[in-house]
């Protein structure tokens, strides 16, 4: 049962990037996605923790609710065949754009503290992961439930202290002040560092607008370093991007708010705002969802005027990934990618072994050009390797980021 003697305040937590996680469940326990007769099982287990009076209203509900796609409710069978736990990874459209979110975790008391409710939620951000990792995952949830505030923020959720989704009312400092009362010193420090950047409002007075109420804004790509594109905010439109974490921009020749992204679904979720020393540039480093500039170019500064060539960076391994995706997706005969990918994950792990080693024996000769080159080619194996399992780069980089 829910703990309902705790006031009841509204938590909004946000899942921003999923990163790969492996699901570990109890020996003959399983997961699986809806059965017809299912809603029962999920009624009473709602019905246990105090969500409803009645079966039978859970179940109209659950039916109602999520009659759209049931392939989205999961459900945790234990070795005997009984459903013992479930969660929901559900989809809304809003306009051209999706909300996902996580609904409705719950697990029978007699098969809890065993990781089950982990493995739930972890199969369902699998899921939405594969779907698309460019995309925020939400969820609400209250004091209640505090214990699954901490098994979220062990995922990769964090308390919104502005953001929130669903018409939900956001009511981060009631409930700060709420569980600083109900968790002990490590748990809470634990919920406070898997808050939201707190934005610093009290130094917005620093930016110094021109004389229509304006000051540019620049958005770089957080992951590559590339200027995406430039554009224009005023007082409302720089709060409404802090307030939301997208960003919003002035348009002078309609002279009205727009977020970008907003009819196009090509969003620039903001990472990082900063100004310059003069207070009267805007710089956000963003994630941004498909091209940038309305040409359909990646960036909006396609146009050269000096052809230098510049110097390689880590950029490449980006660059290469694309050109690996391009060449699943246009066959090009001849093409060296395709044949591996053709050849499929035995052909590939073989050659990663056999650049593994050449690197090996490179370095073991003190052949710096040669290990060089083996370590090119090493990458170029793994990066293949990669792609033909799923794995985007830049969940080897979060992980790399995390363990450092």
């Amino acid at each position: 049962m829910l703990d309902r003697t705790i006031p009841f305040f509204n938590i909004i937590m946000r899942c921003d990037r999923i990163l790969p996680m492996e699901v570990k469940l109890p020996e003959g326990y399983s997961i699986r996605t809806y059965h017809p007769g299912d809603e029962d099982a999920w009624a009473a287990l709602h019905v246990a923790t105090g969500d409803f009076a009645s079966v039978q209203e859970a179940a109209a509900y659950f039916l109602n609710t999520y009659a759209r796609d049931f392939s989205r409710a999961l459900f945790a069978v234990a070795p005997v065949g009984s459903v013992i736990g479930t969660v929901t990874a559900w989809t809304d459209p809003r306009g051209d754009a999706t909300i996902r979110s996580l609904h409705w975790l719950a697990v029978a008391e007699d098969h809890q503290r065993k990781g089950i409710g982990k493995a739930l939620c972890k199969t369902a951000l699998k899921l939405m992961r594969r779907e698309d990792n460019a995309a925020p995952v939400y969820l609400h949830t209250q004091p209640w439930s505090w214990k699954a505030v901490l098994l979220y923020a062990s995922l990769g959720f964090k308390l919104q202290r502005t953001d929130s989704f669903a018409n939900y009312e956001n009511q981060y400092k009631q409930v700060m002040a709420t569980l600083h009362g109900i968790l002990n010193a490590e748990q809470y420090a634990k919920v406070e560092a898997a808050s939201s950047a707190e934005v610093r409002t009290a130094d917005l007075s620093a930016i110094r607008y021109d004389s229509r109420g304006l000051v540019p804004a620049i958005a770089q790509d957080a992951y590559t370093g590339e200027v995406l594109m430039q554009a224009y905010m005023n007082a409302e439109s720089l709060q409404s991007t802090l307030d939301s974490g997208y960003a919003t921009y002035y348009s002078r020749s309609r002279q009205e708010l727009w977020r970008k992204g907003a009819t196009s679904g090509h969003l620039q979720r903001v990472i990082r705002l900063s100004y310059d020393c003069d207070g009267d540039s805007i710089l956000m480093q963003v994630e941004q969802t498909g091209p940038a500039c309305h040409t359909g170019e990646r960036s909006c500064f396609h146009n050269p005027v000096i052809q230098g060539e510049m110097p390689a960076t880590a950029a490449i391994l980006d660059t290469l990934e694309k050109t690996i995706a391009d060449r699943a997706a246009n066959p090009k005969e001849g093409s060296y990618t395709n044949y591996l990918l053709n050849k499929g994950a035995e052909k590939i792990c073989k050659k990663v072994g056999e650049e593994a080693s050449e690197t090996i024996i490179a370095a073991m000769k003190n052949d710096a050009d040669g290990l060089a080159g083996e370590a090119a080619d090493l990458l170029y194996h793994l990066a293949v390797l990669l792609y033909q399992q799923g794995v985007p780069m830049r969940d080897v980089w979060e992980v790399l980021k995390k363990r450092h």
